[in-house]
Order: C-alpha cells, then structure tokens, then sequence
C-alpha cells in the first residue's frame, strides 16, 4: 500500500493498557471521520488482496488465519476500524451500552510516541487516492484489480473534464438560443391575403323595403 521495501516487518503497535476497542462493527463516528476510513480501508483491502489473492484462492492459505478458511477476510475491517482511528489520532469514547455513560479510552495523551500519524495522515491517503484514480481513468488498466471496484474514482482529472462538459453544453445552449432567435428575426413573414372589414351592428343594419307593384 505504502510502497514500502519487502524487509519492512514493522507494524504499528496497538498497546494492551486496560481499555477497549471495537467489535462486531458496534462503532459510531462523524461523516468526515467516516470517509476518511473508508478511503483508507479500500486502499488498505486493495493492498491485502493484491498481495495475498493468488495464494490465498490456489491453497486456501491466508495470512489472517492459522486454518485454511475461505472467510478469514470477513473481520479485516472490524479490526481495522480501531488500527486507523488509534494511529490517525481519533478520541476513542467508549459508551457503555447498559448505562450510556460514556468515556475516553486510549487517551491521547498516552498515545504520544506510539502513534504513526504521518502514516494515516490525510493528505498522503487522499494524494495516494487520486494517484489510483488518475491510473485507472487515463490508462484504462485491464489487470486485475480490486480498488476501483470498491467505490467511487475520483480525481482533479474528472472534475475537470466534467467542469470542461458542463462549460461546452452551455455555451452550446446559448449558441442554439442565439440562432433560434436570428431565425425569428429573418423569418419569412406571408402578406395577408386581404382586409378584414368588421360588419356593422345589428341595429345599424338598414331594414329591407317591400316594394308592390299595383294590380
């Protein structure tokens, strides 16, 4: 995912200090919070799958499972959650489902020095997001690959091109608006035929003389 040499084994540390952490997806965060995870998450499983798929599917073998299991991949995210939220540097707020009571777990303030911040920082996850979306929009890649598959693809590229779409159909509107109006101007216009006269009103209308002639 990071691109990081084959001999890194380092991961980052996840302490045992008392507190809890999510399962069974039973977590709550703001709208911000939550795409920011689900674009790290696609890039995180993308990287998972490219890594492991070929060997996973010919020998059942899985690096998440000691078992041959088909499903060990189904609590990558619900372990997940907590990796990013802790290293990203959320405040992790336990409510007790019985009580409501809520309360800070994983206190920032012991986190310091254990943290890896800069690897789940924003900005370097959003540039790597845009970087697979510039691949996959422009080079049209017909390998195998499981990230644009996941969600949306999105980046500057397609904003301008539809930013350049949306500019062209309008003035192609004001354009088709102008000649329909020079159209009306220079439009040939048919000479009436006659006059139309308004016939007088009844009570004007002369009556008729009966003329006899003598017998």
């Amino acid at each position: 995912m990071y691109s990081l040499p084959e001999s890194w084994m380092a991961v980052p540390p996840m302490p045992i200090d008392g507190d809890s952490w999510s399962v069974l997806h039973s977590w709550a965060m703001p709208t911000r919070s939550f795409l920011e995870f689900v674009m790290f998450a696609r890039m995180f499983i993308d990287a998972m799958d490219t890594q492991h798929y070929n060997e996973h599917h010919n020998n059942g073998e899985c690096c998440l499972s000691i078992s041959k299991d088909p499903h060990c991949y189904c609590r990558l995210l619900e372990l997940l959650v907590n990796v990013w939220a802790y290293h990203s540097a959320r405040r992790m707020i336990y409510v007790n489902p019985e009580t409501g009571h809520m309360q800070e777990h994983h206190k920032l303030k012991s986190r310091r020095g254990n943290m890896w911040v800069k690897w789940f920082d924003f900005t370097r996850l959003k540039s790597m997001d845009e970087d697979m979306a510039e691949e996959v929009d422009t080079e049209h890649p017909t390998k195998r690959w499981l990230w644009p598959s996941t969600g949306e693809v999105y980046w500057q590229g397609v904003y301008e091109r539809e930013k350049h779409r949306r500019n062209r159909l309008r003035i192609e509107k004001k354009r088709k608006s102008k000649d329909k109006l020079v159209r009306m101007r220079h439009r040939y216009r048919q000479k009436s035929l006659g006059k139309y006269v308004k016939p007088p009103h009844e009570e004007q209308i002369p009556l008729p003389i009966n003329v006899t002639s003598p017998t």
